[in-house]
């Protein structure tokens, strides 16, 4: 009798532990599920930035590996084309041509808001990007009398720079080339006279190459008397038959008396008449189109210059664009959300055999 309360007692004992085990188990596996849905969330999440990011590398590709259709979409000026690109056909550069398409100053410049809807991203993803020197250059002009002076600065030392100065009436009154020294300063002066300098611009083309080739350019303008807006835009592309020229296409609205237009470019020892180019129209209709010699490949700064009996106004157009804001003419949205779901994609690609760095920044444009 006393053995069977004992096996009783026991089975009873064994009973509760078997309940408080359960109990803890309960406890355990809900404590289980609440840390695997907290988990839950965070995973999702790096899943959805795995997904747009590929989205964001679907957009990077456009831009740098699509010629866009057609092929020659860039030439299309009052067409709505298939698609968006910017390589050259061929090649795995990036079209100078194209490029041009996309300066926000440029005539026939391609709206984001356009190029979003082509890309058929509105209200779905937004971007911003920019096209830039892999070094910097920096100059300012003076023009004291009877001497002026120019100050060059490179971000690297021992750059090969060609310096310009034109006038106002678009004739190059110095040129010269030179080189920084190891610090990447370089100091240069010029004759200026004695007359009275005449009304209007007065601009410094600085183009720096170093050791390795690689290029940058710097543009700085003295203005004299005030600045007439005539509306004046234009765009540079090499003319579609002759890579050897120039197209440049101009827009203005009003009367003038005369429109000129230049193209500026680095040039061999003893070849300085070999560094520009120019062509001058008088009573030029509303849109005129210039066709100057650049080098085949490489950089070049074009300016066209309009003048009228009651004032001037200058435009300046560096070729292949550069998208920045040194120039003002980083390309997309004029801010960027702050978010980390930004992406950032960064690439050096070759644009007429010279080496720029692009920067693509991409985001969800319900963040911004």
């Amino acid at each position: 009798m006393k053995r069977n309360i004992w096996r009783n007692k026991k089975g009873q004992i064994q009973g509760v532990d078997f309940a408080l085990a359960m109990i803890i188990f309960m406890i355990m596996f809900a404590e289980v599920i609440v840390l695997s849905l907290n988990f839950l969330e965070p995973k999702y999440q790096n899943l959805d930035n795995r997904a747009f990011e590929s989205s964001a590398n679907q957009v990077s590709e456009v831009f740098f590996s699509s010629t866009g259709y057609p092929n020659d979409w860039e030439y299309k000026y009052s067409t709505e084309f298939n698609s968006f690109g910017l390589r050259e056909i061929g090649t795995t550069s990036l079209d100078a041509n194209k490029i041009s398409r996309i300066n926000p100053h440029a005539l026939f410049s391609l709206s984001y808001e356009n190029l979003k809807r082509n890309m058929s991203l509105e209200n779905k993803i937004g971007f911003q990007l920019s096209l830039e020197s892999l070094f910097d250059v920096s100059a300012s002009l003076t023009l004291s009398q009877p001497i002026g002076s120019i100050n060059i600065t490179t971000s690297i030392g021992d750059c090969i720079v060609w310096s310009f100065v034109v006038a106002p009436n678009s004739t190059v009154v110095f040129t010269q080339k030179s080189q920084t020294d190891t610090s990447g300063i370089l100091d240069l002066s010029f004759p200026t006279g004695v007359a009275v300098l005449p009304d209007g611009h007065f601009t410094l083309v600085v183009f720096a190459q170093s050791q390795i080739g690689i290029y940058a350019v710097d543009i700085e303008e003295v203005v004299i008397g005030t600045e007439t807006n005539f509306g004046l835009q234009f765009i540079v592309q090499e003319n579609i038959s002759n890579n050897g020229l120039a197209n440049i296409q101009t827009s203005f609205v009003g009367s003038l008396v005369s429109l000129s237009a230049i193209v500026l470019y680095p040039y061999t020892e003893g070849n300085e008449q070999f560094g520009n180019e120019s062509s001058t129209v008088s009573s030029p209709s509303t849109t005129e189109t210039f066709d100057l010699r650049i080098p085949t490949n490489g950089t070049c700064v074009s300016l066209v210059t309009a003048d009228s009996i009651s004032g001037f106004q200058r435009k300046v157009f560096a070729y292949p664009s550069q998208l920045s804001e040194q120039f003002g003419t980083v390309y997309g949205a004029d801010l960027m959300p702050d978010n980390k779901q930004i992406v950032k994609i960064e690439k050096i690609v070759v644009v007429r055999e010279c080496l720029f760095k692009a920067v693509l920044y991409v985001w969800p444009q319900y963040l911004s």
